[in-house]
């Protein structure tokens, strides 16, 4: 535990509200005076029209300072399983804001006067269905229409408060794919994203049997029966019968061959990855308490996929 009563400017958080403060877990998030301006200087892809920030034109952007954290006097230690010394419950909070958000939201440390940057100003390529899998919240404007907004503060401080509760723990320990998928939505060939929730899917299927099988057993089973136990594991698909089990074995091939070549070689086998990817935001919802979006069509795809049905 660090004793601490700072107050950290935060990059690149997208409020709520773009004039009302969060409250997650022990920390407050403040948005700056000209928020509307910082955040219109955030990379947009597209141009947007209405909603409460106005238009929105599409632009390159670049880091921006967002916003304040008031921190607690005393921070808790992190849930997530991080690298560094001393991770603290920010860490994991800020974590899931730039998941939820599409973008990497961080804190700056308040000893470095002109900090070197090194985090990826570009909005993240995956995490959509996840951000959509968050509920809304309304409040009425100034000309009496509601606007909507996702719910931010209390989907993320509901995900962290689970994320610290025992019984999640005991099941997922440190959480590191949580992390990983950060990683897996990042703005990057396709080849790495689909690797990475492979990793995933692997590191899933072991924390869910530990203490039932040894680790020998669990790297001695094949990737299909694996993915076959997620897939019904978190209600993919209610059972994966035997016409479907050859085309896992396709899916175990095509990621074999990927890992030999470096490469996805076909249109066909990059569409089935991009599934892959999706279908693991939907299993990530569910595994963070959330209802999962299907908004990309993921599942649609994916019975594709094993009925031998046209992909593109």
């Amino acid at each position: 535990m660090t004793d601490s009563s700072r107050t950290l400017d935060v990059c690149n958080l997208e409020f709520q509200w773009p004039d009302e403060e969060m409250q997650i877990g022990e920390y407050t998030f403040v948005p700056v005076e000209d928020y509307e301006t910082r955040y219109l200087n955030l990379q947009h892809l597209v141009t947007v029209h209405g909603g409460h920030h106005g238009t929105v034109e599409a632009c390159t952007g670049t880091h921006q300072i967002t916003g304040t954290i008031v921190c607690p006097e005393e921070h808790r230690v992190a849930a997530l399983g991080w690298g560094h010394e001393i991770p603290t419950e920010l860490d994991d909070i800020l974590l899931l804001l730039s998941l939820f958000t599409r973008r990497k939201v961080f804190a700056l440390d308040p000893g470095e006067e002109e900090p070197v940057v090194i985090a990826d100003p570009r909005m993240f390529h995956y995490g959509g269905g996840l951000r959509l899998s968050l509920g809304k919240v309304k409040r009425e404007n100034e000309s009496g229409h509601e606007d909507y907004s996702i719910d931010l503060q209390g989907g993320v401080g509901n995900v962290n408060q689970l994320i610290r509760s025992t019984a999640w723990r005991s099941t997922y320990g440190q959480g590191s794919f949580v992390l990983l998928f950060v990683a897996a939505c990042h703005r990057q060939i396709l080849e790495t994203s689909f690797l990475l929730c492979w990793t995933i899917w692997e590191h899933l299927y072991a924390q869910l049997h530990a203490g039932q099988k040894t680790m020998k057993h669990i790297a001695k089973t094949h990737a299909r029966e694996k993915i076959s136990h997620i897939l019904q594991r978190y209600g993919v698909r209610q059972s994966v019968p035997a016409a479907h089990e050859q085309k896992l074995k396709e899916l175990v091939k095509m990621r074999n061959l990927l890992v030999h070549d470096g490469r996805l070689p076909s249109e066909d086998s990059q569409e089935v990855a991009d599934i892959f990817v999706r279908l693991t935001e939907m299993i990530l919802a569910v595994i963070l308490g959330l209802s999962p979006s299907n908004v990309f069509s993921a599942e649609e795809r994916f019975d594709r996929f094993l009925n031998n049905q046209q992909l593109i």
